[in-house]
């Protein structure tokens, strides 16, 4: 099974400031589900893929890719063993930036800090993750699901440093929140369409890559779980508490991957995560995504391979 959506939005902004912006937004998107069996056992395949582009997209994003790639990930699936449970070392796979967008980023939205239910409200200066964790916000960046020119309060998209090095080192803002902290609007205002009003919302969320190559950080995890891929999720973002299941995970023995596991969740905190990251490789891969703050808004979430040095894993054994 597949959807498909393609859309093209022509966005027009004036405002009593004397701001007129102009724009045009294409976005395509796929998602393919395949299911593979065997003796009774049924196992899915997920993947999406989106982009804000024209039907030019699928030119390095083929629809027979995504397709095989789900099917791969289905077959692969039938042969998983039941995951173990306790505290262990994860490797998040390029991609799973999704952790951090939900677990972490709507805390850096600043009208959660307005309103002091942000765990990072009053942190700005504070480390709040290893010196290897460094957070971006960036709407600029091309062709990506969470990319525009403009936010919908006109003004132009930025790149916003919010976690360097560990260190916090500002938040998100739309107009309003920039005037209560007095600092510059991010270009984070955001709606869902001209029905609704603004939100201080992400874009394109990534953590930053680092210097490692992807088979070092596994070869060196004698034993844990490699998270291939995310599934469904629940966060509670005053607080940063989250599970995660994995749609597509392995067994890390002896630094080498091993087995497929079914059943397995983590289970953690955003803020505590931060700081038990331990290595980050240099590639990075995206996570297109449509993010819920009571609208609805395209986002990218982002990230390089990494080491989580411990964190909770509820299995099956």
């Amino acid at each position: 099974m597949h959807t498909y959506e393609d859309s093209l939005n022509n966005f027009n902004l004036a405002n009593s400031e004397g701001v007129f912006v102009a724009d045009e937004l294409p976005m395509v998107w796929l998602s393919i589900d395949a299911v593979a069996t065997e003796n009774g056992k049924k196992r899915p395949g997920y993947i999406r893929m989106s982009g804000r582009s024209g039907f030019e997209f699928f030119g390095e994003n083929t629809p027979e890719g995504a397709g095989r790639r789900a099917a791969e990930q289905a077959l692969t699936m039938l042969g998983s063993k039941p995951a173990p449970m306790g505290e262990m070392p994860v490797v998040l796979a390029a991609g799973g930036g999704v952790i951090f967008h939900e677990a972490v980023g709507h805390g850096l939205e600043a009208d959660g800090i307005k309103r002091k239910t942000s765990m990072f409200t009053g942190m700005v200066g504070e480390k709040v993750g290893s010196e290897h964790v460094t957070v971006i916000d960036d709407g600029t960046l091309a062709n990506l699901r969470g990319s525009f020119n403009f936010d919908d309060e006109g003004v132009p998209a930025k790149r916003n440093v919010l976690i360097e090095n560990g260190v916090l080192k500002g938040y998100l803002n739309d107009l309003l929140t920039a005037k209560y902290l007095n600092v510059e609007p991010t270009g984070n205002g955001r709606r869902q369409s001209y029905r609704y009003y603004p939100l201080v919302r992400m874009s394109n969320t990534l953590l930053a890559p680092g210097s490692l190559e992807p088979g070092e950080v596994i070869e060196a995890t004698e034993k844990g779980i490699y998270a291939k891929e995310l599934g469904g999720g629940e966060v509670d973002t005053a607080s940063g508490n989250f599970t995660f299941g994995l749609r597509e995970g392995y067994l890390i023995e002896n630094g080498e991957i091993k087995a497929p596991i079914l059943g397995a969740t983590l289970i953690g905190n955003g803020p505590d995560v931060m700081k038990k990251i331990d290595m980050v490789a240099s590639d990075m891969a995206h996570w297109p995504g449509t993010c819920g703050k009571g609208q609805w808004v395209p986002v990218t979430s982002g990230a390089p391979t990494l080491r989580i040095s411990r964190i909770t894993i509820g299995g099956r054994e």
